[in-house]
C-alpha cells in the first residue's frame, strides 16, 4: 500500500508576517530568473526589481536557497490547487479518456504541467552540488508527491484485470511521465521543448497500457495453450 508523502511545511528562516510583501519579493524573483537564468539571479537583483532594500529580501528569506525553494513551494501550491479538483478522475473514467482529458487539453487550455516550478526544479536537481540543497530537495519532495498523485489516478482508472496481470503498471507510467516531462523541461532552457508535448505523452500513455494489455492476453492465451496441450 502506497503511504502518501507528508505535505510541505514552512521553512526555517522565513518570516511569517508582511505576507505582501513576502509575494512582492516572490513574483519579482519569477521575473528575474526567467529573464537572467538560475545562476544569474541574486538576492541583490531581486531587491533592486522589486524596489526594496535588499536587507528586506534577506528579512524574508535568509539565503537564495530559501528564496528558491519558497519559489517551488509557492508556485507548486498555487498550481496544485487550481488544476487538483478538475484532474481528478471522475466517476467511472476511463484511463484513456482521463489521460486525453488531463494530458491531451484544448490547444488554449491549461496545461497539466506548465509551471514555475518545474523547470527551475529540474534545473537544480541534474546538478546534485549546486550549493541551494533547501530548494532542490523542495522540489524533489513535489515530484515524489506527483508521481504518488499520477499512481493513486491510475490505479483507479486502468482496468481491474490490467492491474492483477501487471500491478506495477499505475507507478511505472507514472515514472515515464515524469521521466519525459523532465526532459521537456531541460529542453525548454535551451527554447527546444514541444509544445505538443502533452498530447504527445497521452498517445505514448495510452499505447504503453495498450501494448500490456495485448501482452496480458498473449501470455493467458500461452498458458491456456500450455494447459490443453497433451502429455507425451
Amino acid at each position: 500500500m502506497d503511504k502518501k508523502p507528508n505535505s510541505l511545511p514552512r521553512r526555517p528562516g522565513e518570516h511569517r508576517n508582511s505576507a505582501a510583501v513576502r509575494e512582492r519579493i516572490l513574483e519579482t524573483a519569477f521575473e528575474v530568473i526567467s529573464k537572467h537564468g538560475y545562476s544569474g539571479t541574486t538576492m541583490a537583483k531581486v531587491a533592486s526589481n522589486s524596489g526594496l532594500p535588499v536587507g528586506s529580501v534577506y528579512w524574508h528569506f535568509e539565503s537564495k536557497d530559501l528564496l528558491l525553494a519558497a519559489m517551488i513551494d509557492a508556485s507548486f501550491q498555487r498550481w496544485h490547487d487550481e488544476v487538483s479538483e478538475r484532474n481528478r478522475p471522475q466517476p467511472g473514467e476511463s484511463f484513456e479518456t482521463h489521460v486525453r482529458r488531463v494530458f491531451g487539453g484544448s490547444p488554449g487550455g491549461p496545461k497539466f504541467f506548465a509551471a514555475d516550478f518545474w523547470r527551475l526544479g529540474v534545473i537544480l536537481t541534474v546538478e546534485e552540488s549546486v550549493p541551494e540543497q533547501t530548494a532542490r530537495m523542495s522540489f524533489l519532495k513535489i515530484r515524489e508527491l506527483q508521481r504518488y498523485e499520477l499512481t493513486t489516478w491510475w490505479k483507479i482508472t486502468l482496468p481491474s484485470q490490467t492491474i492483477a496481470r501487471r500491478p506495477d503498471l499505475p507507478e511505472r507510467l507514472s515514472a515515464f511521465a515524469l521521466a519525459l516531462q523532465d526532459g521537456n523541461a531541460i529542453a525548454g532552457t535551451s527554447g527546444e521543448s514541444l509544445d505538443d508535448f502533452q498530447r504527445m505523452l497521452a498517445s505514448c500513455l495510452i499505447h504503453l497500457v495498450a501494448q500490456a494489455e495485448q501482452d496480458g492476453a498473449e501470455d493467458a492465451r500461452a498458458k491456456r495453450s500450455r494447459t490443453r496441450a497433451p502429455a507425451p
